[in-house]
C-alpha cells in the first residue's frame, strides 16, 4: 500500500487530500502510477496530465521513471507551488 497526497487545486479537483491505495503489480514507477490513476477517474487524469504537476516520492523530487514500492508516500503538487 502507498499513500497518495494531493495539494492545492488538485485536492479540490479530486475532492480528496490523501488516500491509501494498493497498487497493481503493473505499477512500478511514477509514470505507470499516473497512467493507472487516469484509468480510475477521468478527473484524476485531467488533473495529473502533462507537466502541470510535480511529483515527490518520499519527499524527494521525482521523475516519470522514479521507482515506487509498497510503503512509499507520493505527493502530487501543482507546478505553481513548487
Amino acid at each position: 500500500m502507498v499513500k497518495l497526497m494531493y495539494f492545492a487545486q488538485l485536492a479540490e479537483t479530486l475532492d480528496c487530500t490523501s488516500e491509501q491505495v494498493t497498487l497493481p503489480v503493473s505499477v512500478g514507477n511514477v509514470s505507470q502510477l499516473v497512467d493507472w490513476l487516469g484509468r480510475r477517474e477521468d478527473a484524476c487524469w485531467k488533473a495529473l496530465a502533462g507537466d502541470k504537476v510535480a511529483v515527490m516520492v518520499n519527499r524527494q523530487p521525482s521523475g516519470p521513471e522514479t521507482a515506487i514500492k509498497d510503503g512509499d508516500e507520493i505527493a502530487f503538487i501543482p507546478e505553481r507551488l513548487k
